[in-house]
């Protein structure tokens, strides 16, 4: 996925009942509209944006996108880091913790 040139989109697409407040709609009655919206962090704040609903199914598809990036980059991080772990203890095996010692070994 990492490689993957596909567009990503920041967010979660989340569904939201909300009143509209006109006379005679029927959610004062209690039957509250449903719509969908994209919420995101943006410079430290939620967002909310209304999603009509031509832009829903590629809106799921870019938000899908951006959630399978992170896990791949997640486990690349995981993976570095284990990587890094094995590197420092292949050279803390190998170094010798003092020079003399050494030429000592190769004369003798």
């Amino acid at each position: 996925m990492l490689l993957e040139r596909s567009v990503l989109l920041k967010g979660t697409l989340i569904e939201v009942e909300r009143t509209c407040g006109k006379p005679g709609c029927k959610c004062p009655r209690g039957e509250k509209h449903t719509c969908r919206q994209l919420s995101a962090s943006v410079e430290g704040k939620t967002r909310t944006w209304n999603v009509p609903g031509r832009y829903l199914a590629r809106v799921k598809r870019l938000t899908d996108n951006y959630r399978r990036f992170r896990r791949a980059r997640a486990a690349w991080v995981r993976l570095n880091a284990q990587m890094l772990e094995a590197i420092n203890e292949m050279e803390g095996a190998r170094t010798v913790p003092d020079f003399r010692d050494e030429c000592r070994r190769e004369e003798g």
